[in-house]
């Protein structure tokens, strides 16, 4: 189960701040001691006080008593204000290992997770670390050395007394650990539950349309509310476990105060206690019974902090199907490009079958084929995105696995089918690659994806807010700002995946022919669902059923009447 390995995660992130935590524990101790020390500074007033105490012997106690409880306060502060740095450093550090390790993941490895529960682990998650490295571990450190001290001082004034006490808070932690493993268990399942709600509401929100078009809301409300429904359950058993646990210390305490309370009585009747010190132990119950109470939500804390940082590792220890190899090495890649007897399989199905072929520097590719051939697939193996299951891809003569992810990706620009755009300006969301950007290569992008008539009539031009906060921009223009933003590079390979499917056939002939301007001795490689619009590029290739079945130009193509020409004529025949 995650959760068990929760504390491998949590330990060795505080190893940095292993000095604040000697300090920290320092501060716990003097604060403790001086809570422990308050009941014996009463009980020698009191038994004084039956004694004909003077004023000022009064005074002095009452200023001692003040004088330790300023004390407690100010190292009770100090030690917040260290465990609170430690779990801020704590969360920083680990939020930034997750997300650095996440964006690693390719799409296999994300999908294992689903969206919406990394969206979980990613936040609520480290809620829970964080209030375990500060309040958690403030408390514990407190209650456990004011346990230890006041059952030293308690031994001090009585033993058997104190031996009541002892044994009672001992049977109350056993028990407490016996129930530890059971609330963190359910803890872990609470949070996977609210994962899986997490990413069915974000799913279903960004579905909104599609369910109204086809009037699923009512089917969308009842698979939620069986999610709910199952989140509730688990909520419930985690509270029935936590709240097992949480009155223990006060029931412990009352025993032993029934206890203290009779058998000190007879202790005063034998002269063997004093008043001072039967109230001595009646305070003593007090604070202990506020460190045993303490004690316990820390340890509450603990088991949710260890299963959030168990979910947590899951992320992190999971390898990337695709990574740097222990040898590799850095180059950019210049553009000549060669896949060799390539093969890719997911879930034991053939996406790719032995696909062989050469892209020289310079070349513009078209990647044409029916629905399922696998143009994308092959996309993916030239951007690294998967590893082929044999063969070879090469760029320059280099096997990509012997080239550092981080170098290789930097001579490749890409535009996807589905373009996001982030809460930002279109001139931010355009220079995403190329922060430094000037003036003139935005311009020229932008004439170039023919999307500079469209900003033109925005009031605010470049300088307009786009994305869910701002200004939506329909699906052609989304694309088209995604091939300004990949322009702007000038990587020396560039791959369109799809990337004209929602531009009208005029606009995206036109975008092609600039581009291939543009482009003039760098490689561009394009697949599309629309053969029209890549017709006139240098190369076209044709795939069928995971296949490279033809290639050529357009007119070689259409004289062998094989796959292309009639997917050529098919197409025609649509429009």
């Amino acid at each position: 189960m995650e959760a068990q390995s929760g504390l491998r995660i949590l330990l060795p992130y505080g190893r940095p701040y292993r000095w604040l935590l000697v300090r920290g524990t320092l501060y716990a101790f003097f604060g403790a001691a001086a809570s422990a020390y308050n009941p014996v500074v009463l009980g020698y007033a009191i038994d004084a006080l039956t004694a004909n105490m003077t004023n000022q012997a009064l005074a002095l106690y009452a200023l001692i008593i003040i004088g330790l409880t300023v004390v407690l306060a100010v190292f009770r502060y100090m030690l917040r204000m260290l465990t609170g740095t430690m779990a801020a450093g704590v969360s920083y550090s680990m939020a930034q290992d997750l997300y650095r390790h996440i964006l690693t993941f390719d799409r296999t490895t994300q999908a294992s997770f689903g969206t919406g529960d990394l969206l979980s682990r990613a936040s609520s998650d480290f809620i829970y670390i964080w209030r375990f490295y500060s309040a958690g571990f403030q408390m514990a450190i407190h209650a456990i050395f004011l346990l230890l001290i006041g059952c030293a001082l308690m031994a001090l004034t009585s033993v058997p007394l104190a031996a009541v006490t002892v044994i009672m808070l001992v049977l109350s932690l056993i028990a407490q650990a016996r129930f530890g493993s059971l609330v963190e268990q359910a803890f872990d399942l609470v949070q996977q539950r609210l994962a899986k709600i997490s990413a069915f509401a974000q799913e279903h929100i960004s579905a909104q349309r599609t369910i109204a078009a086809y009037t699923q809301e009512s089917q969308s409300g009842v698979a939620f509310k069986k999610l709910s429904d199952e989140y509730a359950d688990e909520s419930l058993r985690f509270v029935l476990y936590s709240s097992a646990i949480s009155p223990l210390p006060q029931m412990v305490v009352r025993l032993a105060a029934t206890a203290v309370v009779a058998y000190g009585a007879f202790l005063i009747i034998d002269k063997q206690l004093t008043i001072g010190q039967y109230v001595q132990f009646i305070v003593y119950l007090g604070l202990l019974s506020n460190a045993a109470n303490a004690l316990s939500n820390a340890f509450e804390r603990l088991q949710q902090g260890s299963a959030a940082a168990g979910r947590i590792g899951a992320v992190l220890r999971r390898i990337p199907s695709v990574g740097d190899s222990p040898n590799a090495s850095n180059h950019v890649p210049q553009g000549d490009i060669r896949v060799v007897n390539a093969s890719w399989v997911q879930d034991g199905a053939h996406m790719l079958r032995d696909i062989s072929l050469h892209i020289p520097t310079g070349q513009h590719v078209g990647i044409v084929g029916a629905t399922g051939s696998g143009k994308s697939s092959l996309l993916g193996l030239l951007m690294r995105m998967r590893d082929p299951e044999h063969g070879s891809v090469l760029f320059d003569g280099i096997d990509v696995r012997n080239v550092s992810l981080e170098s290789f990706r930097q001579g490749l620009a890409y535009v996807p089918q589905e373009h996001i755009l982030f809460s930002m300006t279109l001139r931010e969301n355009i220079t995403l690659g190329v922060q430094e950007a000037t003036d003139e290569q935005i311009s020229e992008a932008l004439r170039i994806s023919c999307l500079d008539r469209d900003i033109a009539q925005l009031a605010d031009g470049l300088e307009t807010i786009v994305g869910e906060r701002g200004t939506m921009l329909s699906g052609g223009q989304k694309q088209r700002l995604g091939i300004a933003r990949a322009l702007i590079t000038e990587a020396p390979v560039m791959l369109f995946d799809d990337a004209l499917s929602n531009i009208d056939a005029h606009t995206a002939n036109d975008i092609v022919v600039r581009v291939s301007a543009a482009r003039a001795g760098k490689t561009t490689v394009m697949v599309s669902q629309k053969i029209s619009a890549v017709k006139n590029l240098d190369v076209i290739v044709v795939l069928a059923e995971g296949r490279v079945v033809e290639s050529g130009t357009h007119d070689e193509l259409m004289v062998q009447n094989g796959v292309y020409a009639e997917l050529y004529v098919r197409e025609l025949h649509a429009h």
